[in-house]
Parts: structure tokens; sequence; C-alpha cells
């Protein structure tokens, strides 16, 4: 019925109800990592995937609290039924594109176990996440986002340096495409 997404149809629900779950126990591995010696490529991985949860969320909803109750992107052991939402360059610029830089950079090029993240799926999880937000600032089709916010970038970037660093990213997965290539 014109776009809305309802609970008769769609199952949004399933996606705001465990992403979150995911990205706290994601920011728990992230943060408990040097006391426990956990390999580099293992946080790598954490990172992706608390990255993929918030581009999937920011995606369907917009912006999403990047504070789960103890600080943005911090593990929270106290659950918490209060949370601010984050504007759309808050959840892409503190959330998604440094977790994914840093998988790119940590993540192995031969995945340890057949299908766990690698850097090719880093790099083109990346690629995506500039395209959709460089979409995003330059809002073709003039769409509403929530919480309303300019659609300005607080690196002072544009539209077209996102499609840019997309089209970078892209063509280093495509030359660089590990063992599944």
């Amino acid at each position: 019925s014109g776009g809305t997404m309802t609970p008769s149809t769609s199952r949004s629900d399933v996606l705001w109800n465990n992403a979150f779950s995911n990205i706290n126990t994601a920011s728990g591995v992230i943060e408990n990592a040097e006391a426990v010696e956990l390999a580099p490529s293992l946080v790598a991985e954490a990172r992706f995937f608390r990255a993929f949860d918030y581009f999937w969320l920011v995606q369907t909803f917009g912006g999403v609290p990047l504070d789960l109750g103890s600080g943005n992107l911090k593990f929270n052991g106290v659950p918490s039924r209060i949370s601010t939402r984050n504007t759309v360059p808050e959840v892409y610029t503190i959330g998604i594109f440094p977790d994914l830089k840093q998988a790119v950079n940590d993540l192995p090029d031969n995945p340890r176990l057949i299908g766990t993240a690698t850097k090719t799926l880093a790099r083109l999880y990346l690629a995506k996440a500039y395209l959709t937000y460089g979409w995003w600032l330059q809002n073709p089709k003039n769409i509403p986002t929530y919480p309303e916010t300019p659609r300005t970038d607080p690196d002072g970037h544009d539209a077209a340096w996102y499609f840019q660093e997309a089209y970078n990213v892209a063509t280093e997965a495509i030359a660089n495409p590990g063992p599944f290539g």
C-alpha cells in the first residue's frame, strides 16, 4: 500500500529485533578482543558483521541508534529500552564506514572457514555502502529521511566523492578477488 511497511506487509520487525542483538554481540567481541588475545582477523569479522547489520538497518529505517545504552558502538550488558536515533550520516560515517574499512584491512583473503567474511566481501559491502550513502546525499527522488536532517556529509564530501570511492573499492575487489574469483 503505497510503500508503507506494516507488520502484516513486511518482516521488518525481524530485522529490527535481531540486528541490535547482533550488533551488541559484535561490539562485545571488539571491546574484549585484546583481553582474551583474539586474532585481528576475528575482530575484523565482528566489525564486518556489525557494519553489515547497521547497513541493513539504515537502508530500511533511516537513522538508528548507535548507542545501545553504554555509549556509541559500545557493548551494553544492561538491557535498555531507551535510545536516541542517530542520523543517517552518523550511522554511515561513525558506524558503517570505519568498521568496513578496518575489516578490509584485517580480514584475510582466504576465509578461515567456508562462509566466513573475507577481505573481498568487506570491500564489496564497503563499495555498496558508499553507493547507497552517495545516493542518499544526492536524493534524486526527494525522499524524506528520519530523523530529519540536512543531506550533508559531516566530512564535507559530496555524492560524487562517495561514488568515486565506491568505484575505487569495487575495482580493487575485482582486481583481487581472493580464492573464489
